[in-house]
């Protein structure tokens, strides 16, 4: 089968050279055949430091290393590739820049997070089913080597709880945990699943805590840190066996997402549920919620 042609939105991320390289560089170690990026349109935030900063050093690198061809609107683009990926560092550019390729029926993997907010998320797949195009969205940290493996292991049993824990880098425009705490929150419902009735959160200047109740008794929790030592993991309490877990650092995240993106563009099934993906959306909402008005909040009253 012929190489998938991929293009990608949004040039104001690292992901998009990472993603690049492992995907069109067939010397590197970590190499990810069946698809190569040929095409991007470098969207980027006016308002977000993290991003006008950044768009043109990677652009200039797509171009020069990769031969990338730029063009000027999502609707070329799509009529250019077979695939799209939208790496918009911003959450809040992600529905806007879905919209074409969406109609279009053009496959989507949406890099973290999905959206800013739960009700943009909520319309991206309300627009994604309408069209009958498939879309796909999830944090690397799901598919780690160490975590998959973890989730795999028939040793540990049935899981009880999970304590996830990952940075949390705080921004305004994608207020607390859609930024970049959704890896932690992307790790906890790796172990646990769906199906989680309320959340209470409380966070300081250095650190978040949320804790979720599911409707099966099980709670679950993610620490969220922006001091101290940086890591991502999680301990999960099996039926039969307690585990800690830290990510690979030898086996790249990246490389094991790919391998993921590139088997959905090929047949259309996402690996995880937009069910799933959902309500970690509305769990970061929630989460919202309740560090303003500090209570907790059901997942019931986000609609």
């Amino acid at each position: 089968m012929e190489d998938i042609k991929i293009g990608i939105i949004g040039f104001d991320t690292s992901h998009v050279v990472a993603f690049t390289k492992l995907l069109n560089d067939e010397n590197d170690p970590n190499y990810v055949k069946g698809g190569k990026i040929v095409a991007g349109y470098p969207s980027f935030s006016p308002d977000l430091y993290s991003s006008y900063s950044r768009v043109e050093g990677f652009k200039k690198e797509l171009i020069e290393k990769y031969n990338i061809e730029i063009v000027d609107s999502i609707e070329e683009l799509v009529k250019k590739v077979d695939a799209i990926l939208l790496e918009s560092v911003d959450g809040r550019r992600h529905l806007k820049e879905a919209e074409p390729v969406i109609k279009a029926q053009k496959p989507l993997f949406i890099d973290k997070p999905l959206a800013s907010n739960y009700y943009d998320s909520l319309k991206i797949y309300q627009m994604a089913e309408k069209y009958n195009c498939p879309v796909f969205s999830s944090s690397s940290l799901r598919f780690d080597f160490n975590i998959t493996k973890a989730r795999k292991d028939p040793e540990i049993g049935e899981i009880f709880g999970c304590d996830a824990f990952s940075p949390c880098a705080l921004d305004p425009t994608n207020p607390g945990l859609f930024w970049y705490g959704i890896h932690g929150v992307e790790i906890l419902y790796t172990f646990i699943g769906k199906g989680c009735k309320k959340v209470y959160c409380e966070a300081t200047e250095d650190f978040h805590f949320v804790i979720g109740v599911w409707e099966n008794n099980k709670i679950g929790s993610v620490r969220g840190t922006r001091k101290g030592l940086h890591s991502y993991g999680a301990t999960i309490f099996g039926e039969k066996k307690i585990v800690h877990i830290t990510y690979s650092q030898e086996i790249p995240i990246y490389a094991q997402l790919l391998k993921e993106i590139i088997k959905f563009f090929k047949t259309g099934k996402t690996p995880v549920e937009p069910e799933e993906t959902l309500e970690i959306m509305k769990f970061m909402e929630c989460a919202l919620i309740s560090e303003k008005e500090k209570r907790p909040v059901s997942l019931k009253e986000i609609q």
